[in-house]
């Protein structure tokens, strides 16, 4: 059996939630999953990173899986050491995948955890000309394998394996 809390750091303003960073604990860790703003560019998600890291303090062990987590500690500086996760890398190697092939091709994680990840890839591309290194680019970013792909109405899902 294993306890786990799961949770929100929620940041408020007039009595409506605008943004929140979510995580799941134990006793002696905490994995700060993912910073969501409701409203962009009012500081709002920068307030939920910084109050959900100091809460974080409170435990022996931190895991970063949110690449916005982890750009807010590279700009701000964090006095307590973290660890940044697989998870945090497939999220990240899915940024640059659409920084540079969208909206030719899109990538959307559809489920995520430390062992598998489910992305959809859609987009106007060509199914014949290298879609497969599509699925390829990603896996190489994230140091990820393919384990299986379908073609769906819109692209293709696409399941990885998360390497170390």
């Amino acid at each position: 059996m294993e306890v786990k809390i799961e949770g929100t750091v929620a940041v408020y303003d007039g009595g409506k939630k605008v943004s929140e960073v979510s995580f799941v604990a134990n006793f002696d860790e905490i994995e700060i999953l993912e910073a969501v703003a409701k409203e962009r560019g009012k500081g709002y998600v920068s307030t939920a990173v910084e109050n959900a890291l100091k809460f974080a303090k409170f435990f022996g062990k931190i895991k970063i899986s949110c690449p916005y987590v982890k750009k807010w500690i590279e700009k701000n500086g964090f006095d307590k050491s973290v660890e940044f996760t697989k998870v945090l890398r497939f999220k990240e190697a899915i940024e640059r995948f659409n920084e540079y092939r969208s909206p030719e091709a899109n990538a959307k994680i559809v489920e995520i955890d430390h062992k598998k990840a489910l992305v959809e890839i859609s987009g106007p591309f060509c199914t014949s000309c290298g879609i497969f290194d599509y699925f390829e680019d990603i896996a190489v970013e994230a140091n990820a394998k393919i384990l299986e792909y379908k073609e769906v109405e819109n692209g293709f899902r696409v399941t990885y394996l998360l390497g170390d």
